[in-house]
């Protein structure tokens, strides 16, 4: 799985063949065939294990939260860490989406991920210490456009932290849309 993760990141999906992940997992191409089907079920299968620790970790933030503000707060705070963490995985969501946004196991899993955001959202906005005048999928679009800009100019062994990066993005990002 990490090689095949390696490999989509560095290549692309519609370059990588199944003898260079093969190759970099030091094993016979035909061996892969074991395993997966094809080309396309190993990005799936890469990319769904990469969803649903996300999706764990999200719903972990949302229980300890106290309150909606909080839980946006720690689901920035979790998509960061896991973009930084899978950066790989994350890649090749973006660089190939075209490919692999329509697989099920994606596609099902990336609504998860916009349902636990839309429904946060929607309940700051209830609660009222969320804006009202904003509709909630574009405060979600906007902030998720953000985090995942970071993979372009974020380097881990960089001068500045993680904790900082997610400290000022919700600064930034969550002060806009706060009603006090």
């Amino acid at each position: 799985m990490r090689a095949a993760a390696k490999v989509f990141a560095e290549k692309g999906f519609s370059a990588a063949t199944v003898r260079d992940i093969a190759d970099e997992a030091d094993m016979l191409s035909g061996s892969l065939y074991y395993y997966f089907d094809s080309k396309e079920a190993m990005v799936e299968e890469v990319l769904v294990e990469y969803l649903d620790t996300i999706i764990r970790g999200y719903d972990a933030a949302i229980a300890r939260a106290e309150g909606p503000v909080d839980a946006l707060e720690q689901l920035v705070a979790c998509a960061l860490r896991g973009l930084v963490e899978n950066r790989q995985h994350v890649t090749i969501l973006q660089n190939d989406w075209h490919y692999v946004g329509p697989m099920k196991g994606i596609s099902d899993r990336q609504h998860r991920v916009e349902k636990v955001w839309l429904e946060t959202i929607q309940r700051g906005i209830d609660a009222g210490v969320l804006r009202d005048d904003i509709d909630a999928r574009m405060i979600y679009r906007t902030i998720m456009g953000a985090i995942q800009a970071v993979i372009r100019w974020f380097n881990p062994r960089g001068r500045v932290g993680i904790d900082r990066v997610i400290e000022v993005q919700i600064a930034i990002l969550l002060n806009g849309i706060r009603t006090s």
